[in-house]
């Protein structure tokens, strides 16, 4: 994330449901908490978060293709994973 978008963002969140959903009550805005979370290994998270995945599905055959279905089917091998393909 840029520097200071956390911050901002929060700023903005705050101001747009102070004006659309408050209707512009500042009292009841002191209940309304958010943080944008900035973890500093964010631009691994993605990675992260498919190994984890990708460990959890390894033993279940209909969760993956082999390159030799993909070859055959091409994005028709999709509907084996419940994906519509047209």
């Amino acid at each position: 994330m840029y520097p200071g978008l956390p911050s901002r963002l929060e700023r903005e969140l705050k101001q747009l449901y102070l004006e659309r959903v408050l209707k512009g009550d500042v009292e009841k805005l002191s209940k309304f908490k958010i943080r944008i979370e900035d973890p500093p290994r964010r631009k691994h998270m993605v990675f992260l978060g498919g190994a984890v995945l990708a460990d959890i599905m390894k033993d279940k055959d209909n969760f993956w293709m082999t390159r030799q279905e993909y070859q055959e089917k091409g994005v028709r091998v999709l509907e084996k994973l419940g994906v519509t393909v047209r």
